[in-house]
């Protein structure tokens, strides 16, 4: 907002009263870079036990040099080697229950891998230790657009975020030492990264919803549904987000997003049948009973299974993922683990922003997906990453709801192994690191946005 020549400068509210500068914001980004991450990841190297010593910069080493996984790409393969050779044997009861993959995408997911063999079988990474030369795998080159697209469509929210708070101020060159500095930052962030090297789709879906929230903070919802319908075909729980959509009435994007569902999902049945879709369901169903014991899951029934394993270590395994393996049905951690689901699920639905306000609501609304599955695994927290811009964008009111949630931020982009010293100890909800600071990073959002900034999409001055 700026003023008018010959009239008078625009009057703040108190509520919106000195607003963060762009400088402000380029400081707070280079404070999270020099010492949330690199100092940080320094001190774990250093202190951290020997066989503990593991940081996110050497995650983001690997990332560089286009050195993924087959964590996705792998089981995906499985799947459809399986279908192709026998189209009639039901896939999940097959593959998951019997042969004990972990194969836990819908059919419509591997749509995605035959995409990726378009550009030859032979160039698909589907085993870890395959060697690729002159160049990396299609499925790091693919990896790398989408890492590309989350840091643009990040810096793309945090510039937006800012020129939307009234009486912002900025300087000539900060915008780009802003996006530069974004750029690191996405470089370095822990689930981001860690998705790619462990070959994972997650990759594209922390970019998909980068982009989607980048669209809401433009004020184009329709594109940001078309762009979470194809997220709901690889995480069809993120479907609650249409229904979101339904009570909001944001129709274009209602509309959008069940067009791309709709259109992915009957192409699905008609290429892998309805039966493999409904077999789908019994996967979703143990999962929903079982969850995951194994350190990485941020989630409620991660903590809770791994609190568990204090009374029964053999049965919850917490360092380890066996192949096959689950935690037993408990009747405690399955009716806690619905219970808090539930209540994300409808908080999310029943906290309403303003119209004006609705990007931070969509954010939140995923944000409650993420944390209310029974399985939310490190790299899903990828989706933090353009909302913790969209908050660093924002005014704080106190300086505690900054600090909450910059540790948030130094949390989350960090690996800290040495935590897993705690598995075998009343003390192994540390491990759950993670699931704490998506929980601050919730609270901070809470709250609507700072009133009197202009509607999503609305047009944006600044100085």
């Amino acid at each position: 907002m700026t003023a008018v020549p010959g009239q008078p400068p625009p009057v703040l509210s108190p509520a919106v009263l000195a607003p963060p500068s762009g400088l402000d914001v380029a400081r707070r980004l280079a404070i999270l870079l020099a010492v949330g991450v690199v100092v940080v990841n320094c001190l774990l190297a250093f202190l951290s036990p020997e066989k503990y010593r593991e940081t996110s910069l050497d995650q983001t080493a690997e990332m560089l040099r286009g050195r993924g996984g087959d964590d996705s790409w792998g089981a995906m393969h499985v799947a459809l080697e399986q279908f192709q050779a026998t189209p009639t044997t039901p896939l999940y009861t097959e593959l998951f229950f019997k042969r004990l993959y972990r194969f836990q995408y819908p059919p419509s997911s591997l749509f995605a891998l035959m995409a990726l063999r378009l550009a030859g079988p032979d160039r698909v990474r589907i085993a870890d230790g395959m060697v690729f030369e002159p160049w990396p795998p299609i499925n790091d080159i693919v990896g790398w657009i989408f890492m590309v697209m989350t840091a643009a469509a990040s810096a793309g929210v945090l510039e937006l975020s800012l020129r939307r708070q009234p009486g912002f101020v900025d300087r000539p060159g900060l915008p780009v030492v802003r996006a530069v500095l974004v750029v690191a930052l996405t470089a370095t962030f822990y689930p981001v990264i860690k998705a790619f090297t462990l070959g994972q789709i997650q990759v594209w879906i922390n970019a998909l919803f980068a982009l989607a929230l980048f669209c809401w903070v433009y004020g184009r919802p329709a594109i940001a549904g078309v762009l979470i319908g194809l997220f709901c075909l690889i995480k069809p729980h993120y479907g609650v987000l249409l229904l979101w959509a339904l009570l909001r009435r944001e129709w274009r994007f209602l509309i959008a997003g069940g067009i791309a569902a709709g259109i992915g999902g009957v192409a699905s049945i008609a290429v892998f049948g309805w039966a493999n879709h409904v077999d789908y369901l019994q996967v979703l169903q143990f999962l929903s009973r079982h969850g995951e014991s194994y350190f990485p899951n941020h989630s409620v029934n991660g903590l809770l299974n791994r609190w568990m394993s204090l009374s029964d270590p053999a049965s919850y395994v917490i360092l380890d993922l066996p192949a096959g393996r689950f935690p037993p049905f408990s009747p405690f951690v399955y009716g806690a683990t619905l219970a808090t689901s539930v209540a994300f699920m409808l908080y999310g639905l029943a906290r309403s922003s303003p119209p004006g306000d609705r990007s931070r609501d969509f954010a939140r609304m995923a944000l409650c997906c993420t944390i209310a599955s029974p399985i939310a695994w490190e790299h899903h927290y990828g989706i933090l990453l353009p909302i913790f811009m969209m908050l660093l964008a924002e005014r704080m009111e106190g300086r505690w709801r900054l600090i909450a949630l910059m540790v948030s931020y130094v949390l989350v982009t960090n690996f800290f192994p040495a935590l897993n010293l705690l598995a075998a100890t009343p003390w192994n909800p540390l491990q759950s690191y993670v699931l704490a600071a998506a929980l601050v990073v919730l609270v901070l959002l809470h709250a609507n946005a700072t009133r009197g900034q202009p509607a999503s999409g609305a047009p944006v001055t600044g100085t």
